[in-house]
């Protein structure tokens, strides 16, 4: 499918829960970004998670480039969709070794109108079609996971949880630090459950330690946590030996737990 704004086509991936066909009630919504790389591993846990009675049903819906792109092109979409704004180099301490691979990288500056086509567009023809209730949950991994942080802080109300895995949130020169302090000067609360979770070797790998990886989810969880919002459900972190890759795993497994818990228990 390929949004209003967005420039290429993406794949959609719809995943219904195990009872859908045999009632009529309405289901949350878990839509998962980079579907070519973590939406098969989000189902296989979340079904598991199910079957052992640790967390509701949901339908899943996977966002993303087809499965046959070639890496460049992965990478190029990606960054495109995820980050807001062209230049997608932190602004702390590794900037500056951001910046001289930033020639080499592709450039951001589509989240606006990927955030556009995931509500405004996608959800709303897939509603017509799928029996969807009110709560929507958002997961992201690395660069989806500044997509996610983006997401809850610019269109708060989009979504009700996110999930963010080893995200990137300086990218884009702090873009979403400041939006994180426009938004506590005119609000008082966030209605949102938010789980963050990263790897702690991720700061022994040079470029990853530059990216800002872990300073910038310690530093976003910081700061919410210090907004003391009535409403926000926040939980974050740090998986000892876990690298950027093989964080994403615990992140979702404690992460679907964390937001979807089943809190009527089957019998049998």
């Amino acid at each position: 499918m390929q949004g209003t704004d967005v420039p290429w086509p993406h794949d959609v991936h719809i995943a219904l829960p195990p009872s859908y066909e045999h009632g009529d009630r309405s289901y949350p919504v878990l839509w998962v970004t980079d579907a070519s790389l973590s939406f098969a591993l989000t189902l296989g846990l979340m079904n598991w998670l199910h079957t052992v009675q640790e967390i509701a049903e949901l339908i899943v819906i996977g966002v993303g480039a087809p499965d046959e792109s070639d890496p460049a092109e992965f990478g190029a979409r990606r960054t495109h969709d995820f980050y807001p704004r062209p230049k997608w180099v932190n602004a702390g301490l590794g900037g500056a070794r951001m910046e001289a691979l930033s020639d080499e990288t592709p450039t951001g500056g589509g989240a606006d109108a990927f955030l556009s086509f995931l509500v405004d567009e996608l959800r709303p023809r897939l509603a017509s079609e799928f029996r969807f209730d009110d709560h929507h949950g958002l997961v992201g991994f690395s660069g989806g996971g500044h997509f996610v942080g983006f997401a809850l802080l610019s269109r708060p109300a989009a979504f009700d949880r996110y999930l963010a895995s080893s995200p990137a949130l300086s990218g884009c020169e702090d873009l979403l630090f400041t939006l994180e302090a426009e938004y506590a000067t005119t609000h008082d609360d966030l209605a949102a459950k938010v789980f963050l979770g990263a790897g702690e070797a991720e700061l022994s790998d040079p470029y990853l330690a530059a990216a800002d990886i872990l300073g910038s989810m310690t530093r976003m969880a910081q700061l919410l946590r210090l907004r003391n919002y009535p409403s926000l459900e926040l939980t974050s972190r740090l998986y000892p030996r876990q690298t950027h890759g093989s964080a994403l795993p615990y992140a979702l497994n404690e992460g679907l737990r964390t937001l979807y818990p089943l809190t009527t228990p089957r019998i049998g």
